[in-house]
């Protein structure tokens, strides 16, 4: 049984049923959302209606809701010593690491500080990325030392 309140992308690629674009809409929705209360709430994610939900019931749980925080994410590149970035994201457990899987965008403000608002669940670790197209180690904030874990 895999737990959808707590899965990861690869988790969920091993549901029978359950493809790459659907895992990620599973994890967009429970991002935003702060978790699912029943699998029922799954017909609420693109790509799941009532008879794929028939076909995932056996294979999958939702173990309670999670406590979830909501925090907002800033960059200050001035604090970093950076010029400003053209574009900044976070990446992080809530994605198995992998930016290619999925990563989430920061707006930047008129003061020029990055900012956006995420439901994580308690112990959560992420990063901050900045022009991160490429991807690059040097362009990881928080990637040297001790990740951004939330409390």
């Amino acid at each position: 049984m895999v737990d959808i309140n707590t899965a990861e992308i690869d988790d969920l690629l091993k549901v029978k049923s359950i493809g790459r674009v659907t895992a990620e809409n599973i994890l967009e929705y429970r991002r935003k959302q702060g978790g699912f209360s029943s699998l029922e709430e799954l017909k609420n994610v693109a790509g799941i209606g009532s008879k794929k939900l028939q076909d995932l019931k056996p294979q999958l749980t939702v173990e309670g809701v999670i406590e979830i925080k909501k925090i907002t994410v800033e960059l200050n590149p001035a604090e970093y010593d950076l010029e400003q970035p053209e574009e900044v994201h976070l990446v992080g457990s809530m994605n198995n690491w992998n930016p290619a899987d999925k990563s989430y965008p920061l707006q930047k403000g008129k003061d020029g500080v990055w900012r956006n608002t995420f439901k994580f669940k308690k112990g959560t670790e992420y990063k901050i990325m900045y022009d991160s197209s490429s991807w690059e180690e040097e362009k990881h904030v928080g990637y040297y030392g001790k990740n951004f874990v939330v409390e």
